[in-house]
């Protein structure tokens, strides 16, 4: 059997990260498989096939489960109607969206928003002090759009070390890393609503202008504006616990309406140098 090259492997690997990066910023419009390919610049047809076997699902699948997930952390996390959470899923009717959603979920969205409510209601009982709510209160922050290199990750959180491995390796190979490069993680997905292996994490470091993706180091934009930033002391493997209380304990009660866009993670301590203990991260939170 021929082996691929190398220059082929990373070209595809660009074109995949553009079509993956428009899903995720048009994902309630039309899209079909011929303009997904164009974004590629590949034919539809081979389009189908590279995608299914880079990604490990078919297009129309792969779409298909963002949005309805998506769509569940909506129904879990803002005051949106059924409806808009519906045509925000790319779907022309309330009625399609709910028989797609509790097809994959087994149960309808109404469902899902109340029996969400209920577990809030449940866990805020059980809370000990007024004091756990206040400890949690975010600083309001202003943030410019910041562009950033990165290296998707597909599957557990727990083992987004290897994306981290090799973002930094080709960051010091090509001198990226200055005294105000910052290392941001985004988690696109949560792991109650997505199954643990089709995850997705992007490892960034922020870049100028002037960086240029290659390969599996794609480029990105995190969209600036208004945010509430949280504290997070400790273990990486803990931060699920600090993610329940910001949206459990804090966001209820808040008036904050949060932005269509994932939170992201500013790793503030360098984890190589820093015992596990007294890691500070900052978990951005988006707001309208």
């Amino acid at each position: 059997m021929p082996t691929v090259r190398h220059e082929t492997l990373q070209d595809y690997h660009e074109r995949l990260y553009r079509v993956l990066l428009h899903i995720d910023q048009h994902r309630s419009e039309s899209l079909s498989l011929d303009e997904l390919a164009g974004i590629a610049c590949l034919s539809p047809y081979h389009f189908h096939r590279i995608f299914r076997a880079f990604v490990g699902e078919t297009l129309g699948r792969y779409v298909q489960r963002v949005r309805l997930e998506t769509a569940a952390v909506q129904l879990q996390t803002t005051a949106k109607s059924v409806t808009d959470i519906a045509l925000d899923a790319g779907y022309e009717s309330a009625a399609g969206f709910s028989r797609a959603f509790e097809e994959r979920f087994g149960m309808a969205p109404t469902e899902c928003r109340k029996a969400h409510r209920l577990e809030l209601q449940v866990r805020s009982a059980q809370l000990k002090t007024q004091a756990m709510i206040a400890s949690i209160a975010p600083d309001i922050r202003q943030r410019p759009d910041t562009r950033v290199a990165f290296v998707r990750h597909t599957g557990p959180y727990a083992k987004v070390g290897a994306a981290w491995d090799k973002l930094c390796a080709y960051a010091g190979a090509h001198r990226l890393f200055g005294p105000n490069t910052a290392m941001i993680g985004i988690g696109h997905d949560a792991p109650k609503v997505t199954a643990e292996d089709r995850t997705r994490y992007d490892a960034c470091l922020t870049v100028n202008d002037a960086f240029k993706p290659e390969g599996e180091i794609g480029v990105q934009t995190i969209p600036g504006g208004r945010y509430a930033v949280f504290v997070h002391q400790g273990p990486y493997d803990r931060l699920s616990e600090t993610y329940d209380r910001i949206f459990r304990d804090w966001l209820p009660g808040s008036g904050e309406t949060l932005r269509d866009q994932p939170a992201f993670e500013v790793y503030v301590t360098p984890p190589d140098r820093t015992p596990p203990d007294q890691l500070r991260t900052e978990i951005w939170v988006p707001l309208k």
